[in-house]
């Protein structure tokens, strides 16, 4: 006769005892599941507070000292330079800019006594743009007609590394 290693007589007991204890693991789980899922994890109170104050003044904090100017401190060197007038430039190359006139004047005087054979001192224009935020000193070569002529002069010149064309007339 063949041997009934699962079906046995003396082993029916663990099966059966196997069984009980998976059909209670899985109520057990069933249990807690559904305790569990209808309980709330964490409760949030309701917010009764005021989420934000409107103040009376509505226009905000007032800014003292709105009326005043800062005070431009002109030497009588700048007042004593002589500014070309830009009216009759049309396209003009940019050697330096900068917003304070001293700097201006020593890159000027350097210019001029470094590249004399170079550079005509005529050629050289010195003028200023004045804007809200302050006045800017610039200090151009030549005058061209067009910006084709510029930018060739441009390729040409080795006063400056790269060429910053102005058109001046816009």
């Amino acid at each position: 006769m063949i041997k009934r290693i699962i079906f046995k007589r003396k082993n029916n007991y663990i099966l059966k005892y196997s069984l009980l204890l998976l059909l209670f693991i899985i109520i057990l789980y069933l249990i807690s599941f559904y305790y569990f899922s209808n309980r709330e994890y964490f409760v949030i109170p309701k917010f009764t507070d005021k989420y934000f104050v409107i103040p009376t003044n509505k226009e905000g904090e007032v800014v003292d000292y709105l009326d005043k100017k800062s005070l431009n401190n002109i030497d009588n060197e700048i007042q004593d330079f002589d500014f070309k007038n830009i009216d009759e430039l049309d396209f003009t190359i940019q050697l330096y800019s900068n917003d304070n006139f001293e700097n201006i004047n020593k890159y000027l005087n350097n210019l001029l006594e470094n590249k004399k054979e170079i550079i005509d001192h005529e050629d050289i224009f010195v003028f200023y743009k004045k804007t809200e935020i302050g006045t800017q000193y610039f200090i151009t070569y030549k005058n061209y007609i067009s910006k084709n002529n510029a930018s060739e002069a441009c390729d040409l010149l080795t006063i400056v590394k790269s060429c910053i064309i102005l058109n001046l007339q816009n």
